[in-house]
């Protein structure tokens, strides 16, 4: 089995590969959070059957979103850490280090030592979970849509009705902005 310690930022993640014997296959290299980033990661895995890669990351909120969807949608196994964890690794070494590259070890310990959960296709629906689809959020929305069209209408009715509310007539692109949001 091979280990992918990946470790989250946001802006430019890192990731390191080891074998279950603690051999180093891939130092640590930085890779953005992004598409191209993306692709510097998958070349380094194309090297590894994604049966024998096992890849963590720890639970880092909305930083890691985009990368574990790219992944899971490529169907590696995925294994979400406990930052917790990560840490008391941290303070059991004997350098109190902090880096990302070191970080990216202590992932991979982690794995080893079985403190993970296997990221799921459960987990990947909620993950891509919609605000939209939130019943509250729509509501609220929907009445702020709502109010927003009964001032736009009124204020068109000022305009048409040319109100002695304006100084002088708006600019032609604010009125053909509002005639568009009728």
């Amino acid at each position: 089995m091979n280990y992918v310690g990946i470790d989250i930022a946001k802006q430019t993640h890192f990731a390191s590969i080891m074998t279950s014997y603690g051999e180093i296959l891939v130092s640590p290299f930085p890779f953005s959070n992004d598409h191209a980033g993306f692709q510097k990661l998958l070349k380094h895995l194309s090297d590894f059957s994604k049966e024998d890669l096992l890849i963590g990351m720890e639970f880092t909120a909305h930083y890691a979103q985009n990368l574990t969807s790219f992944l899971f949608s490529r169907v590696f196994n995925i294994c979400i850490i406990n930052p917790i964890q990560t840490s008391s690794l941290r303070k059991s070494n004997i350098r109190k280090t902090k880096t990302d590259s070191v970080d990216t070890y202590l992932i991979i310990k982690a794995l080893t030592l079985n403190h993970y959960r296997l990221f799921t296709e459960r987990d990947y629906d909620s993950l891509n979970y919609s605000i939209f689809s939130n019943p509250a959020f729509m509501k609220r929305l929907v009445m702020n849509f709502s109010k927003l069209s009964q001032i736009t209408t009124e204020l068109q009715k000022c305009i048409s009705q040319g109100s002695t509310t304006f100084n002088q007539s708006p600019p032609r692109d604010t009125l053909n902005s509002l005639m568009l949001y009728n």
